[in-house]
């Protein structure tokens, strides 16, 4: 048995490498190394086909994976395939007529692929993008604007000045760089657009920061050296090709272009970054042509940072609402807590005199009849009271034992977390008919106010699922160790728009919101993962050290979740 499982194992891995997106990425790797290897012209030849493989790894993945909607795709395919003929007609040029022109044919069909590229990048922004996501726009903006700063003083301006360039000369020139600009600010774009990040997008990302960094190196290699033939450059040309035919051929490919779930509001450290290097971009600029000893260009370098500076008070502006909005949303949903809170008080209250009380109450009339009848010597009718009694109490201790447990439930003290959640699940399961599943997994024991939320979120998520889901089945996932502990609640129901949670507490439904503000009141991180006709998935992260069990656990070397 474990050998026919580990064979199994070694299976998978070798079907998972023998994929066509890793051969493809393997053979692309191994052709750029190769090409480097060889002497011209077989150099240039070889690179040729090493474009052009790329190129019919596109049209073969394009015809394997159907993509809907396929015009992005076929403009990638277009623009890379430009990229490729412009090879083949340069290559042609050097080798074959032995002449160097500029501008040529082969120019024209490369310029031609950077606006192929750019329209492809556009359809994607538009798929993946919600409306209204004005934030990861003007974060894209901020970034465009501070390398197109570098690229237009570096790159363009010596063009724009060398007066031993014709007309023509001068306008192909600037087009390269000004090619960049564009594919520069559709790519920030594309990278800060919500969504998965899969393989396929990594690998598109990657094709298009090897394809800018070339061009790049190549534009400073021509501007300050000449070129020479082969430049290093080329490489990553060749690369950015394979990456692109590794995006199309990967079967993720197909959620570059699906709208976003949800558009999150929060700044990553690496986008931070990137913006934070982007606005510092026009005094790092004035830096390096002081040093250089280069001509200063101070309205374009003015201008820039006046936008830029612009731009990222805007997007302060934005967060500043995000929080004021926040900070309303929270005291609407504290208020409602608090009053929730008073009406859960008056409730017990209400339910511990119309019925404990006032039954305890009855039951101490009736011990004093059997009080009397006793003393008066009827035995029979004395015992017979005092069992009717007995009869009665206990089914008072259990409404007691009730109440209690909607406070809080002794087994969490008792046996921990796993058994209240996996009798919580039961009783559900039982009074709903919908198919349950419970997988706990607790390295150690949790702390007892972490425990206790956990609880009632999923308290909470199963009553959501009672009312509004109509599941058939729902499942539920706990996880811990010292470090982090996280709970995940799905079901497979009717979902619901997620743009729709903003007007949740607006409506007077609490539910989701309230969930939200137990985990984050105890310093966790909440989530909903949702769609129309999706089901809903409820996550709670908290990321907090755990209580270590007792020696008396500890020596019976059983683990807390095997034994509950």
């Amino acid at each position: 048995m474990a050998l026919r499982e580990g064979t199994a194992r070694v299976g998978r891995r070798l079907g998972r490498g023998l994929a066509p997106w890793n051969l493809c990425l393997a053979a692309g790797i191994a052709g750029t190394g190769v090409f480097y290897l060889l002497d011209s012209p077989w150099q240039l030849v070889w690179g040729n086909l090493v474009a052009g493989g790329a190129v019919l790894a596109i049209v073969a993945g394009l015809w394997w994976r159907r993509p809907v909607p396929a015009l992005p795709w076929l403009l990638l395919l277009a623009g890379v395939l430009c990229f490729a003929g412009g090879d083949v007609v340069w290559t042609i040029y050097e080798q074959v007529a032995l002449i160097d022109p500029f501008p040529s044919a082969a120019d024209l069909i490369y310029l031609a692929g950077y606006p192929l590229l750019a329209a492809a990048l556009l359809l994607l922004i538009r798929g993946r993008s919600p409306r209204g996501d004005w934030t990861s726009l003007i974060d894209a903006t901020v970034i465009a604007v501070g390398t197109s700063l570098l690229v237009w003083v570096f790159l363009v301006e010596p063009y724009v000045r060398d007066q031993s360039l014709s007309l023509v000369e001068r306008v192909v020139s600037i087009a390269y760089p000004a090619g960049d600009v564009l594919l520069i600010a559709l790519a920030a774009r594309f990278a800060v657009t919500p969504g998965r990040r899969t393989t396929a997008f990594r690998a598109l990302l990657a094709a298009l920061v090897l394809l800018l960094t070339a061009d790049t190196l190549f534009a400073v290699l021509n501007l300050f050296r000449g070129y020479e033939g082969v430049s290093p450059a080329d490489g990553g040309y060749l690369m950015a090709d394979v990456l692109f035919a590794v995006t199309v051929l990967h079967p993720t490919m197909h959620i570059l272009s699906m709208p976003a779930r949800r558009s999150s509001q929060r700044v990553s450290r690496r986008r931070l970054a990137a913006l934070a290097g982007a606005s510092l971009m026009a005094p790092a600029v004035l830096v390096a042509q002081r040093v250089t000893g280069t001509e200063v260009e101070p309205l374009v370098i003015a201008a820039s940072a006046a936008i830029l500076f612009l731009l990222v008070v805007t997007r302060m502006a934005g967060l500043i609402r995000l929080i004021e909005q926040a900070q309303v949303e929270r005291g609407r949903l504290l208020d409602r807590t608090v009053q929730a809170a008073e009406q859960e008080r008056i409730r017990l209250a209400a339910e511990l005199h119309d019925g404990p009380i006032q039954h305890l109450s009855m039951l101490a009339y009736e011990l004093e009849r059997a009080r009397l009848r006793l003393v008066a010597g009827r035995v029979g009718g004395g015992v017979e009271s005092v069992r009717q009694t007995q009869e009665k109490l206990r089914h008072e201790v259990g409404e007691l034992r009730r109440l209690m447990v909607g406070l809080r439930p002794p087994v969490l003290d008792e046996v921990g977390l796993e058994a209240a959640l996996r009798d919580h699940v039961a009783t559900f399961e039982r009074r709903t008919q919908i198919a349950c599943k419970v997988e706990v997994a607790l390295a150690e024991r949790l702390d007892p106010e972490l425990e206790t939320v956990l609880y009632r979120v999923t308290q909470e998520a199963l009553t959501n699922v009672e009312k509004h889901a109509r599941a058939g089945q729902l499942g539920v996932v706990l996880f811990g160790g010292r470090e982090a502990a996280r709970l995940e609640v799905r079901d497979d129901g009717v979902g619901f728009d997620p743009a729709a949670t903003a007007d949740l507490a607006r409506r007077g439904h609490f539910g989701l919101l309230g969930m939200r503000e137990r985990v984050e009141l105890a310093g966790g991180a909440w989530s909903v993962d949702t769609r129309p006709g999706g089901g809903v998935a409820v996550r709670a992260t908290f990321v907090r050290p755990t209580v270590p069990r007792p020696a008396a656990e500890r020596g019976t070397g059983v683990p807390m979740a095997s034994r509950t």
